[in-house]
This record gives C-alpha cells, sequence and structure tokens, in this order.
C-alpha cells in the first residue's frame, strides 16, 4: 500500500512539472514547475525545569534537565488543475544531556530518537462537479512519564502511534454549495515502559480502530462566508478492554489493579456560519450536539476477566460512574467559536473556545472546555513574535472520576538573519492541576508545574 501512495505521489508531481526544470536560491525554496519543495532543518537547545512532570512531593521530585534537539522538515505543494497535493514529513530527536552521573536520575531514559509526522492532502479535480478528496496524518510521539531512576536500555516515555485517514468524494452541484461524502479510519497504539507493567509480557500496553462516514455541506451564500454543517458517525473498537491500572499507586482511589475501557459508538451533528467579515476580523461559530455510547459487555466478555483469580477490577456496574458510564445531556453539547482579529497589518489576535467530548486511554470518555488566546506579529518583516494562554477544563468519566485544569502561557521571538536563516527563542510554563477539591486529594500525583525554554536556528533552502 506505502509503494502504491510513493508511485501515485510521483506521477503527479512530474504530471504537474514535467515541462519545467527545477530552480531554486538559498531562502527561495525549490521550484520544479508548479511544484514547491521546501526543506528546512532546526537544531538548538531545549531545557525544562520538570522533565518527568512530577508533582514535586519527597516520592516524586522535579527533574530539570537540558537536551539537544534536532528537526529536519521537508514541505511539498503541487497545484494543477487536475489535483492539488501537499506533503509534510519531519522528524524529532531530542537528546538529553546528564550534568549530574553521579546522582540516582536518569534523564537519557527520556531521550527521543523515533518521533515524526508524514501528513498528505490531496484533492482530485478540485474544478469539477465530481472530485476526490484524501487525507491522511501518521505520526509517532514520546510522552514522558514519571521515571527518573529508570535506567539500562530502558525508557521513561509512553509512545502513542497514530494514522488517520480521511478520504471520498466531493460533490458541487453549483458554485456556492459543495457536499461530501467521507469515510474515516483511525488507529492508535499506545506503548508504555515494562517497569509499569506487571501482567503482561508486552509493551504495547492497548490499540484503537475507530472507523465511520462522515458528511459535511458548505453554502457559499456570501464571496468570503459560508454556512457549514457536519455528521460523523465513529465506531471505536481497543484491543484490550480490561487493562492495567498503571502508574504511581494512588492512595485513597477506589480502582484496583485493572479498569474496564469499553469499546463504543459516538456520533456528532453540528451547524455554524464561517467567513471573512471585514477585511481585518474573521469569525466562525458552530453549535451541535453527539453522544458516545459505551458497550460495557465489551468489558466483561474480555479474556482477562477468567482468567483473573482474584481480580480488583470494578466489574459490578453498581454506582454512578462506571464502565458503562455514557456521555451525558450537556457533555454532549458542542461549541466552536473563534475570532481573529488583524488591527495592523502583520499582526493578528486570536480567540476560541470549544467544548467538545473524546475517548480517553485510561477511562471511559473526557468531555472538556477549552479557552485560548494567541498573538501573532512580524515587525520590519524581520522579527516575528507571539504570545500564547490558554485554558482547558478536562472532566473525565468512567472508573476514573476526576477534574484536570490545565494552563499554558508561552513567549517566542524570531530574527531573520538572512532568507534561508533564522534565529529563534520561546519561553513557556504548563500547568495541570485537579479542578476538585478530592481530587487534589486522590489524584495528587498528577499535578505538576514545568517551565521551559527554547534556543535555535532554522535553516530552511
Amino acid at each position: 500500500m506505502q509503494n502504491v501512495w510513493k508511485k501515485s505521489g510521483c506521477v503527479i508531481v512530474l504530471g504537474l512539472g514535467a515541462s519545467a526544470s527545477a530552480y531554486a536560491a538559498p531562502g527561495d525554496h525549490i521550484r520544479v514547475g508548479d511544484v514547491t519543495i521546501t526543506p528546512s532543518v532546526m537544531t538548538g537547545i531545549e531545557a525544562h525545569s520538570n522533565l518527568y512532570l512530577a508533582d514535586g512531593s519527597d516520592q516524586s521530585p522535579e527533574i530539570s534537565a537540558m537536551a539537544w534537539v534536532l528537526k529536519p522538515r521537508l514541505e511539498l505543494a503541487a497545484a494543477g488543475r487536475v489535483a492539488k497535493f501537499e506533503l509534510g514529513a519531519g522528524y524529532g530527536l531530542k537528546k538529553f544531556i546528564d550534568f549530574f552521573p553521579e546522582d540516582n536520575f536518569h534523564p537519557e531514559n527520556a531521550d527521543r530518537f523515533s518521533d515524526f509526522n508524514v501528513d498528505f492532502a490531496l484533492s482530485l479535480l478540485p474544478q469539477s462537479r465530481i472530485g476526490v478528496r484524501l487525507d491522511n496524518k501518521f505520526g509517532n510521539e514520546n510522552i514522558p512519564t514519571e521515571m527518573p531512576t529508570a535506567e539500562g536500555n530502558g525508557t521513561a516515555n509512553i509512545v502513542h502511534t497514530s494514522n488517520d485517514l480521511l478520504g471520498g468524494v466531493q460533490i458541487r452541484p453549483g458554485s456556492a454549495l459543495q457536499i461530501e461524502v467521507l469515510g474515516q479510519l483511525g488507529v492508535d497504539v499506545y506503548d508504555v515502559p515494562d517497569e509499569l507493567l506487571t501482567t503482561t509480557t508486552s509493551a504495547t500496553y492497548n490499540g484503537r480502530q475507530q472507523y465511520g462516514p462522515v458528511v459535511g455541506a458548505t453554502w457559499k451564500f456570501l464571496p468570503k462566508t459560508s454556512l457549514v454543517a457536519n455528521f460523523s458517525y465513529n465506531f471505536l473498537r481497543w484491543d484490550n478492554n480490561l487493562i492495567e491500572a498503571v502508574g504511581p499507586d494512588i492512595e485513597g482511589s477506589s480502582i484496583g489493579s485493572f479498569i474496564g475501557k469499553p469499546d463504543a459508538d459516538a456520533w456528532r451533528l453540528s451547524t455554524g456560519v464561517t467567513g471573512q467579515f471585514t477585511q481585518k476580523l474573521a469569525a466562525s461559530a458552530q453549535i451541535g450536539f453527539g453522544m458516545m455510547t459505551y458497550d460495557e459487555q465489551s468489558v466483561l466478555d474480555d479474556p482477562l476477566v477468567g482468567s483473573l483469580v482474584d481480580s480488583s477490577a470494578e466489574l459490578n456496574l453498581v454506582g454512578d460512574e462506571t464502565f458503562a458510564t455514557d456521555t451525558s445531556a450537556l457533555d454532549g453539547l458542542l461549541i466552536s467559536l473563534q475570532v481573529s482579529y488583524a488591527p495592523l497589518r502583520g499582526h493578528t489576535v486570536t480567540a476560541g473556545y470549544r467544548k467538545d467530548f473524546q475517548d480517553a486511554v485510561f477511562t471511559n470518555y473526557v468531555a472538556y472546555n477549552y479557552l485560548f488566546f494567541r498573538y501573532e506579529g512580524t515587525i520590519q518583516n524581520r522579527i516575528g513574535v507571539g504570545a500564547e494562554f490558554s485554558y482547558r477544563l478536562d472532566n473525565f468519566h468512567g472508573e476514573v472520576v476526576r477534574g484536570d485544569q490545565n494552563l499554558l502561557g508561552k513567549l517566542s521571538a524570531s530574527y531573520k538573519v538572512a532568507p534561508w536563516l533564522s534565529a529563534g527563542a520561546s519561553g513557556s510554563w504548563s500547568r495541570r492541576a485537579c479542578a476538585e477539591e478530592d481530587c487534589a486529594d486522590v489524584y495528587y500525583s498528577t499535578q505538576y508545574d514545568d517551565l521551559s525554554g527554547t534556543l535555535g536556528l532554522t535553516f530552511t533552502y
């Protein structure tokens, strides 16, 4: 399958640019007819005050660390009357330096050598009555866990590998209306360090497949403003429906050694308006409703249930919150708002709010409220500045019930030394705190603060 797509991509690129020769100057990218290829590489140093996102207690102290970072990336864009194609591929390397090898902490176990992502978007016959759309996102991400003393060949990272494919037909009955009939297919695999598992011999903690139809419509009733409507139905199926309650022991929690992780069906329906309302103001507003229904029988039928002589998993389905918990009517309300304002040329302020829900890895689902504010500016075409603040309230439901407050503040600046070289610096503060009083006692170990900073150079051909 991969070879087929590689050959197809080559045919598209060659077809669009066969009549022209490649040309480029440093910073001008590589151009072959209608094809633009942009290679770049970023290198620098990164520092964290709390590498393992620990709570700072005596049992889980905050460990600071510094790393060398290398991020090469390649982007390709091709546009023609028959096809439009975009491809982005990036790799991330992060090597931590142990300045105090005599202590009992090993920051090198948080090294990241396998971070990468490959995204592509293909549109066939974009100006015809009927066209084809195909999008795919493939990635591998390492996420640090609370294991500062792991050494040897061990790793302190949870590895999340995912692939999301979306494709189908686009129907354009007229110049103002477009209807999309698509299908989605997603795969997620979660690997955890061996030290966190006690009953299984594989590092694969769990895996999920999700699939289903997606239907959308866009009606452009003004030149730059459209009414939109979307509907999706998603089947979510997990490899393991009874999973270990990995991580540190949580005193006072009713969770046993295992947690039920049932399969689910989810649907969403939303509608709204989006567009450029003035030369300086762009906005979108959508409202909708959805539900996620969980199949508790998928947990009870898990083969692991019968093999456990003394299972401490909650299998009696008694109580307000169990692995049979479905989304409530309030959690099913969907809201998406975003406003962008450009007071001056080269300066944009964006604010937004989103209310939604999604399937969770260690419990049934999480319903969240997300607020954000961003500023991006360019001064004299050489200096770039940015600022961001966000707040997200997560409410988890299922066997694990808790509320998390996630805050992020970030400042960044860059200077274009030459068309092909820019220097950048950024600093950020992230925090996760319990949103409920009893959560602070039971789930104290899930809280953390982390200050981080990056200094780097980016070379772009």
